[in-house]
């Protein structure tokens, strides 16, 4: 703690709070600029309509968040757990079951694990002899969900990262004990998490909350007429909890930038007080910095204030510190990038060379941007970033002949992607390392060295050539 009205940090001289907690502490933020921590913005924040208007959004009732099922990993689990049981009390028998056995097989994640699994018995087998364990016990620590599917000889083992993130040789644990202790089985080990993070261990296989978002919004609108109100209107609950978490709409995004750009020292100071575990994050240190000027009462005031709207404070948080999204902005403005979207988690764009061409491309209104192919960034880990580009859901009269034309030129991809009923091919992907993920310039300087290695480069005029030869022929060859 600092005795005097300004106490040093490494070369940076920084004014503290004096007893009153009204003197100033200064950061440097991402860009450079001087970042004010004062109590006074605390007030300022809490006085604000878009701060209380967002968060009154984010408190609309809900029956599952009074119970906090939001806040504990297991009660996810536990959700999850009563529907993947085709016995239990939901009267919906093995749909979510099948749905998710069939989205591991289809999800692009997924593709070069599919050889070698034979997965058409997943369409049809009766799957009514399941038995799901929660938190199985297996010596040293506890798998989240084991499902045994006897008519299928199948273990479908799942670890559950809402919140948390795995430990060292975790996943590799499991994994060996399910193979021991079940040698018949075959065993399908399942990374569940809010973004489809890779695991640590090459043999698990990717899903991700959005899919199970989309296969309980499917469930609900083709069959409402035969699901009682009960469990429709808890399943509802359990999607909007959900979508919370991962729908972006962009006026709370931007409402949540914009508070996030005005506040940011009141949002640091309570978020850090609140979150010792995240005191090593580079944006908070200089708020950790300042909270140990201050005396436990009044920490213990801003941990109330917290508490009171924690979720929309983690929201303005992880979005006004989302530096993939203000990088890519930057990147997108530098390289004169005109169709693009600057989605929080997977930012994505198409060349400005290819648009004439996916212009008469068979357009898919659910996909991305609207059209049949797709580049995006996504941020891989502590230190990565990647690049994918993916051949969407078009018509399959129109994607084999793209594909073909495609391995025609060396551009390699899983032989799987020209099969019937395919929806996305990934014909592209690259990664690169970040030094600092606090810099927005240091990550568009990644995202930029991405798209101008020679490799990209070669790529991308041999896709302009492709889409050049398929889509200027005449209407009669068309």
């Amino acid at each position: 703690m600092c005795s005097a009205k300004t106490c040093t940090t490494g070369k940076q001289s920084m004014p503290t709070l004096s007893k009153s907690g009204r003197s100033l502490a200064v950061n440097i933020d991402n860009k450079g600029a001087l970042m004010t921590y004062s109590l006074d913005t605390i007030l300022q924040l809490e006085n604000s309509t878009e701060f209380n208007r967002l968060n009154q959004q984010f408190h609309q009732f809900n029956p599952l968040k009074v119970l906090r099922v939001d806040q504990y990993e297991i009660r996810h689990s536990n959700v999850l757990a009563w529907l993947f049981d085709p016995n239990e009390n939901h009267r919906l028998g093995s749909f979510f079951l099948r749905k998710v056995l069939m989205n591991l097989i289809t999800k692009p994640e997924n593709e070069e694990k599919i050889v070698g699994i034979d997965y058409l018995p997943f369409l049809h087998a009766p799957l009514s002899d399941v038995t799901v364990h929660r938190e199985w016990w297996t010596g040293n620590g506890a798998i989240d969900l084991l499902i045994d599917i006897p008519s299928l000889n199948l273990m479908l083992l799942i670890e559950n990262k809402f919140h948390s993130s795995e430990s060292a040789g975790q996943l590799s644990h499991y994994f060996d004990h399910v193979h021991e202790t079940f040698p018949t089985r075959n065993i399908l080990p399942v990374y569940l998490t809010l973004s489809s993070d890779a695991p640590s261990h090459d043999d698990y296989w990717f899903l991700d909350y959005e899919d199970v978002r989309l296969m309980i919004t499917q469930e609900l609108e083709l069959n409402r007429a035969t699901i009682a109100d009960n469990i429709y209107d808890f399943l509802t609950y359990y999607i909007a909890l959900l979508e919370e978490r991962l729908v972006d709409d962009e006026d709370t995004m931007n409402t949540a930038l914009e508070l996030y750009q005005d506040y940011a020292s009141a949002i640091h100071l309570l978020y850090a007080n609140a979150n010792p575990a995240k005191h090593k994050q580079i944006e908070l240190r200089q708020a950790v910095k300042t909270l140990e000027t201050f005396d436990s009462e009044t920490r213990r005031h801003l941990l109330l204030i917290y508490n009171r709207k924690r979720q929309t404070i983690d929201y303005i948080f992880k979005t006004g510190g989302n530096i993939v999204h203000q990088a890519f902005l930057e990147f997108v403005n530098e390289q004169a990038i005109t169709t693009y979207s600057a989605h929080t988690r997977v930012p994505n764009f198409v060349m400005d060379d290819w648009l004439p061409y996916l212009d008469r491309m068979d357009r898919s209104n659910r996909y991305w941007l609207n059209y049949g192919l797709i580049i995006w960034f996504e941020r891989k880990g502590s230190t990565r970033l990647k690049l994918y580009v993916e051949v969407g859901p078009i018509d399959f009269a129109e994607r084999l002949p793209l594909l073909e034309a495609l391995e025609a030129k060396n551009i390699s991809f899983w032989k799987s992607g020209k099969q019937e009923g395919k929806k996305f091919t990934r014909i592209y992907t690259e990664t690169t390392d970040v030094s600092d993920w606090t810099n927005a310039a240091v990550v568009k300087d990644a995202m930029t060295s991405l798209i101008d290695d020679p490799s990209f480069r070669s790529f991308g005029k041999t896709v302009t050539e492709v889409l050049s030869n398929i889509y200027t022929k005449s209407p009669v060859e068309l």
